[in-house]
């Protein structure tokens, strides 16, 4: 909406400053058809340099010599995801009115645009009514439609009206040589343009001013039509006089104009210009590439106080999200007033963490009462700075949704287990959304009783937790939980024989003692399907109980598990909401020749992950056209490794230009059969990624193709125990931040890191992040 209404400012700049020039340095000479031309020229010059920057230039232009590159070509470890399910959250009503004045304007400026467009529908259709009504007959060759009233004569394009019994033969011809000017010279198409703009700018003055000036200057163009072919002044002007009483056809067409008639025969009468004031036609040139010096000036201040939402690099709350949560807990309070007045519900608020990590563009988007803004106001004010931001390697400002919700307890606007207990946000405003806060007000007769946060945590040992330091887990983690759900899973047969599929999210809390309670399905599938599960979570054993500040505690769960029926690779979905760390078993049921994504053994390349490596490296090739355009960048591979190890259904992931998409499937259809992947000891298909950079790297010496790991000398190093070992490890000890669960935050991290001659990692750094978390 904002940058809809800078574009139509720019526009109507452009076309005030263009009328002004027109005005004062053009409209007195005689040189009609370069006014003409100008008018035209200015008006689309408006409406397209808003999008003409001079920096543009640069890329044309450039004194700068050309790089000489040399290529890399890396190939990275298969990637692997942590994924999150859905969960239904109901989100609290706000009684509030909050009115977007920007949309009203936007209602106001469309309510005029409807009525002129109508408007000028209408006139349209009166000039086919009045075709429609009048006689075709010849004169001289031409057609000429005479009209059944005593109106103006008037030309539509090649249509020409004239009610000829009111003119004598000497008029006729003499209207039929300015109305032929017309038709001849498409001046139709002038006043169709000026119309047009009228509808869509008629709040702009300035735009019936120029519609007014174009008619004058088309009528001056056809007048001079008239008087070149020796007709006589005097006469014609003593005639356009005798016209003044006619009534005028509809504004839409070249009416014989009488009613600018003083300019009209003044400008008859006036002496021709002489050629050289050709030359002040000239003015619109410098005026032009001032207009484009002022909008590129604007775009780089907008580039540069641009306010993102999605970044790289995000600011981050000095000391991390844990220091952000205890700010909240330790600084937010429930205001007094509020909490005698019964006062609760959900407050919205946006800043901006600028470029130096202060924070800017404090706002209550969704409020509730005067008492519960001021007081989410007043601790954003209160945040010290944070740590800036960056995109595309600079510092950049990034804007935030915080919602704050006031809650007393017993209230009906829920129940909460904390004081201020983070929890998921759904909320559909601009800014990366930071986990949902909730303030428990104990109201007035509970006042002097009410514990603080620590207080809280400690007094009562059967708090259910949603968020805890350390989660709970399976014994023996994640891979072995998919192991247990995989061999103890039992698709219903009903739910196979009817085709019945999707995803059952269960929840279940986790005691202290490890033990399961409180078993439920959130969202179920089919009946089938949910017993199924909710048999299945029976049936775990003990799990390690999550634990808080040291202590076991309590922890409610969401575990979803997807029932498939279908012979396709399994999708890995993700949504907001979730409470608890997450997995998302699949149990497929089909055909042998089904497609897994997670098994026991994954499949390997002949001699393991070094050996691929040096395969690509020894087999890849820059595409020549990729290089010399400089394009580089990550493709990422998806292919299935078939039971006897072939390679099949190679596909681009995420691909970055056609020349490198086709090279890294080229590569991969080449490799040799693999050793297959193993699911309770049987080959299975298993699908598989395989990410593929093309870099460029600068260098002034030469131009060399070069690949970073072309050295078939030098051994790549090795996780100990190699590479299962190594994902066991990435398995074992990843975890999930239960602020990015809640915020339903999922993405690709790209880590980049040194191995030293003593095998230890150092120099870690992200090519790419998804969130500080």
């Amino acid at each position: 909406m904002e940058a809809l209404i800078a574009y139509i400012i720019k526009v109507n700049i452009a076309l005030i400053f263009f009328y002004l020039l027109y005005v004062i340095f053009l409209k007195k000479d005689t040189f009609f058809a370069f006014r003409r031309y100008f008018i035209l020229a200015a008006t689309v010059f408006s409406f397209v340099y808003p999008f003409i920057t001079v920096s543009a230039w640069e890329n044309i232009i450039s004194f700068e010599k050309p790089q000489k590159y040399t290529t890399q070509v890396t190939v990275e470890d298969p990637a692997f995801a942590v994924v999150l399910a859905d969960e239904v959250q109901t989100a609290e009503p706000v009684n509030t009115i909050n009115i977007n004045w920007w949309q009203v304007l936007l209602l106001l400026l469309s309510a005029g645009v409807v009525f002129f467009l109508a408007r000028f529908t209408w006139q349209l259709v009166s000039i086919l009514q009045i075709k429609h009504k009048s006689i075709r007959k010849n004169i001289d060759g031409m057609e000429v439609f005479d009209l059944y009233d005593e109106i103006t004569p008037f030309s539509f394009f090649r249509w020409i009206f004239i009610h000829l019994d009111s003119h004598s033969d000497t008029e006729i011809k003499q209207i039929l040589l300015h109305e032929q000017t017309h038709a001849r010279q498409w001046h139709s198409v002038d006043i169709i343009l000026m119309e047009l703009l009228c509808v869509f700018l008629w709040w702009n003055p300035i735009i019936w001013l120029m519609k007014r000036e174009t008619a004058i200057n088309l009528e001056h163009l056809a007048d001079n039509g008239v008087l070149r072919k020796g007709v006589n002044s005097r006469d014609y002007q003593y005639y356009l006089l005798r016209l003044t009483y006619h009534q005028n056809a509809t504004r839409i067409v070249n009416n014989f104009n009488v009613s600018l008639l003083k300019q009209r025969i003044t400008m008859m009468n006036k002496t021709k210009s002489p050629a050289r004031k050709l030359v002040k036609y000239l003015i619109a040139l410098p005026l032009a590439l001032l207009l484009m010096a002022g909008n590129s000036v604007y775009a780089q201040n907008q580039r540069e106080s641009e306010i993102f939402t999605e970044v790289e690099k995000y600011p981050e709350f000095p000391g991390g999200n844990q220091a952000f949560m205890k700010y909240l807990v330790e600084s937010i309070k429930y205001p007094v007033k509020a909490q005698e007045n019964n006062e609760q519900g959900r407050v919205i608020t946006n800043f901006v963490v600028e470029k130096d990590g202060s924070i800017s563009n404090i706002k209550v988007i969704r409020g509730v009462t005067a008492a519960l803004d001021a007081e989410a106001v007043r601790l954003l004010n209160s945040m010290p700075n944070w740590q800036s931001g960056e995109h595309q390697g600079k510092p950049a400002r990034v804007r935030f949704t915080l919602p704050i919700v006031f809650r007393l307890q017993g209230g009906s606007a829920g129940k909460s287990q904390s004081p201020v207990t983070p929890v998921s946000a759904d909320v559909n405003e601009k800014g990366k959304i930071l986990d949902e806060v909730v303030v428990v007000g104990y109201g007035p007769t509970h006042r002097e009783s009410i514990p603080s946060p620590q207080e809280y945590a400690e007094s009562n040992g059967n708090e259910l937790f949603i968020v805890v330091e350390v989660q709970p887990q399976y014994p023996g983690g994640d891979i072995t939980m998919n192991k247990f759900i995989s061999d103890n899973l039992q698709y219903p047969k009903i739910a196979q024989e009817n085709g019945i599929q999707g995803r059952v999210i269960t929840q279940f809390i986790v005691e202290k003692d490890g033990s399961l309670s409180d078993i439920q399905v959130v969202r179920g599938v089919d009946p089938s399907l949910d017993k199924e599960a909710i048999r299945l979570i029976r049936l775990m054993p003990e799990w390690i109980p999550g634990t808080q500040r040291g202590n076991k505690v309590r922890v409610r769960y969401t575990l979803p598990v997807t029932f498939r029926l279908s012979d396709e690779a399994p999708t890995v979905e993700a949504a907001k909401g979730v409470q608890g760390k997450l997995n998302d078993p699949v149990i497929k049921i089909g055909s042998s020749d089904a497609t897994f994504v997670v098994v026991e053994e994954q499949p390997e390349f002949p001699g393991g992950n070094a050996a691929m490596m040096n395969f690509i490296t020894e087999n890849i090739r820059y595409p020549k056209e990729a290089h010399e355009k400089g394009i580089q960048g990550r493709v990422i591979t998806k292919f299935i490794v078939r039971k006897d190890g072939s390679i099949d259904s190679v596909q681009i992931a995420r691909g970055v230009d056609p020349l490198l998409d086709a090279e890294a499937i080229r590569v991969v259809e080449s490799m040799p059969t693999w050793k297959p992947g193993k699911q309770r000891g049987q080959p299975v298909n298993v699908m598989f990624t395989l990410p593929v950079v093309f870099r460029l790297d600068k260098k002034t010496e030469d131009g060399i193709q070069k690949s970073q790991t072309s050295s078939k000398n030098v051994q790549n190093p090795e996780f100990p125990g190699g590479e299962n070992a190594y994902m066991k490890f990435l398995s074992d000890n990843i975890k999930y931040p239960v602020i990015a669960q809640e915020n339903g935050i999922q993405g690709f991290i790209d880590a980049v890191f040194n191995i030293d001659t003593k095998g230890k990692v150092t120099f870690v750094k992200f090519n790419r992040s998804v969130d500080p978390s």
